[in-house]
């Protein structure tokens, strides 16, 4: 599978789109940092769109450190941190929500963790195999705590759309590590995720449809 800026271009185009459409939908408050994932994997993608164009372009210097470090610390720090923060304002179970809480503290470890190997050993980029690899150190190997992280928040919501949104992340991890190497993953699989992010529009919408119907119903007894 090839990957190049154009793609990732597209995917952010048709992303922002997702996220303005999601955002005219109404939704509750609680969804707020669930819905701001698209938009922010369309600046993600954007923005390895940005490096794929400095590969070509040596002569860029400064502004190519600046997009693989935004890249990677959105990629390694920010992901394992956000989903569980996000599935936990969804979530009303208590059970559920302890359960959630745990993964955030394993999401806390795996941001810090990749952030302070970020701060001792500069990030390197190179393309492997049609996609772009990700030289980032860290202090332990988490990449288990990573996939941890960012899929069983989901997949144990009592929210049908999520936990069906963490199957597809599980789909596109798995997908990701059976067609590249470890270096290349994260690219890989967030360009799938940003893909299946557009699933959260539907989620969205089917939500709205529900509040209305209840409401239908409350109107006629």
């Amino acid at each position: 599978m090839c990957y190049s800026a154009e793609a990732s271009f597209i995917a952010s185009g048709v992303l922002i789109a997702t996220s303005v459409a999601i955002a005219r939908t109404p939704k509750e408050h609680g969804s707020l940092p669930l819905a701001a994932i698209p938009a922010i994997f369309a600046t993600h993608q954007f923005i390895e769109g940005c490096i794929w164009l400095s590969q070509d372009e040596p002569g860029l210097g400064s502004l190519e450190t600046a997009a693989i470090t935004l890249y990677v610390l959105i990629a390694y720090v920010l992901w394992p941190i956000y989903i569980p923060f996000a599935a936990y304002r969804m979530e009303t179970c208590p059970k559920r929500r302890i359960a959630i809480l745990l993964c955030q503290a394993v999401g806390l470890a795996v941001g810090v963790n990749y952030l302070v190997g970020m701060i001792q050993t500069p990030v390197a980029v190179s393309v492997y195999t049609c996609n772009l690899s990700y030289q980032v150190a860290s202090i332990w190997n988490l990449g288990p705590a990573y996939l941890i992280a960012v899929t069983v928040p989901l997949l144990i919501s009592s929210r049908k759309g999520l936990v069906l949104f963490g199957v597809g992340v599980v789909a596109s991890c798995a997908a990701g590590l059976y067609l590249e190497q470890m270096p290349s993953f994260p690219s890989v699989w967030c360009f799938f995720a940003a893909v299946l992010s557009i699933s959260l529009l539907a989620y969205f919408k089917a939500a709205q449809r529900q509040v209305v119907s209840q409401r239908q119903v409350s109107a006629s007894i």
